[in-house]
């Protein structure tokens, strides 16, 4: 079939409506993530002069802090309506980042970041059960059309960031903290055009079956499933921490492949998210898609252990194979993710188990730089062949996590309506 251009753009633009208006906002608040995630560390230590350990602390510190109100806020979303505690999310990232401005050392940044992911966490244990009630039927398309805008996002965000970080000034950085704030004042605009979608119905507990306020916590499958998810997520730090040090450090790849990687990774990502995960949506599909994923993980970890002893060209090589598995890895982990993210909660308890997986995921994300870092570096090729095979194995037993899901859940889940004057209630 001839490739058209067009087409492809069209078929990754939303219809009109609250999914096209959802987009849009995810959209203009990943560009300035995109902003954001490059330049705060560099604000900290370089401009505002904060040590690097005391500020990788204080990160640490408020990163934590967060940790435990995630699945509050997820029950929250589910009791009062999820919209309310987007829009309660996104109001504190936007003071939050701005904030940044306002840092003279250590207790600063900490209060700024641990007030900042207190709104943020609220924010990522209550969107997804936003996006289920906007989705409806294909929620888990939606969840991926979302992903590529957030790969456009944040590159586009990423390169407007070199250009400050090029002029290094005082100033510079924080007309790029006060841009970010005012892109969330868009993005809750934005957001405040989507319905106040009402709280679903929770099922009355029968003699057959309990239904239990803190039923996630309960759900012994969605549990395996999150530590499973969030233990293949370390992965996805490879590129980002890893490959830097490893190419600079311990490889005669010439320097210009650390930027190569990102490019590739990138491009892929934004080209194939939705062309791979668009037969993925049932549970089942999502445990083979993790799987898969594990795979092209340990291929791609392969590749980089094998370019330690090589010339640069073959290094070179071997890293850009290396960049493109583990981009197929992003795509079908996320991809799998999606379809046993809304397959497994029911309806009316979304933002619970949003918010549960919220906080493994975060748990997993803390512990990253001492598995990745402090093993792989110091291990070297043993160091990345040890940290495949502990992937492979997560990868293989995810599909019988996901049957195990699947055979537990209720024969009839609720529907929900998801015209914009309806209050969503369960069918």
């Amino acid at each position: 079939m001839k490739f058209s251009a067009t087409d492809y753009i069209k078929s990754h633009i939303p219809p009109k409506g609250n999914q096209r208006a959802y987009v849009l906002s995810y959209f203009i608040a990943t560009i300035a993530n995109g902003v954001f995630i490059p330049i705060y560390m560099l604000y900290c230590t370089q401009i505002v002069g904060i040590p690097y350990t005391q500020a990788g602390l204080a990160i640490t510190i408020g990163g934590i802090v967060g940790i435990p109100l995630t699945l509050f806020a997820g029950n929250l979303a589910d009791r009062l309506g999820p919209r309310r505690i987007v829009l309660f999310g996104l109001s504190g990232q936007l003071v939050g980042m701005g904030s940044y401005v306002f840092v003279q050392g250590f207790w600063s940044l900490m209060v700024v970041v641990a007030g900042m992911n207190i709104f943020a966490f609220s924010y990522f244990a209550s969107v997804g059960a936003l996006m289920r009630r906007i989705g409806g039927d294909d929620t888990v398309g939606f969840r991926a059309q979302t992903r590529t805008f957030r790969n456009m996002g944040i590159t586009i965000g990423a390169l407007g960031a070199g250009i400050g970080i090029q002029i290094g000034t005082t100033t510079a950085y924080h007309v790029m903290f006060l841009s970010v704030s005012a892109a969330y004042l868009v993005v809750l605009a934005l957001t405040l055009r989507i319905p106040d979608y009402k709280p679903l119905p929770r099922p009355e507990s029968t003699d057959e079956v309990r239904i239990d306020r803190w039923l996630a916590l309960r759900d012994k499958p969605f549990v395996a499933y999150a530590l499973a998810s969030g233990t293949l997520g370390i992965s996805g730090f490879v590129l980002d921490m890893l490959i830097p040090v490893w190419i600079v450090a311990h490889t005669s790849a010439p320097r210009w492949t650390v930027t190569a990687v990102y490019v590739v990774n990138t491009a892929l990502a934004v080209l194939l998210q939705m062309h791979l995960s668009k037969n993925i949506k049932t549970a089942g599909q999502g445990g083979r898609a993790m799987r898969r994923a594990a795979v092209m993980v340990v291929l791609g970890l392969v590749a980089f252990a094998l370019m330690r002893d090589m010339p640069g060209w073959a290094a070179a090589a071997l890293v850009l194979g290396g960049a493109v598995a583990l981009t197929f890895a992003e795509i079908w982990l996320f991809s799998g993710r999606f379809a046993l993210e809304f397959a497994l909660p029911p309806a009316w308890a979304q933002g619970q188990y949003d918010g549960l997986l919220t906080t493994v995921t975060t748990i997993c994300m803390t512990v990253a730089p001492l598995v990745l870092v402090g093993f792989v570096l110091s291990q070297g090729i043993v160091g990345w062949i040890g940290i495949g095979v502990f992937f492979l194995v997560i990868g293989l037993v995810s599909p019988a996590i996901a049957a195990w899901g699947e055979r537990t859940r209720p024969r009839e889940e609720a529907v929900v309506a998801e015209t914009p004057g309806d209050d969503a209630i369960a069918a």
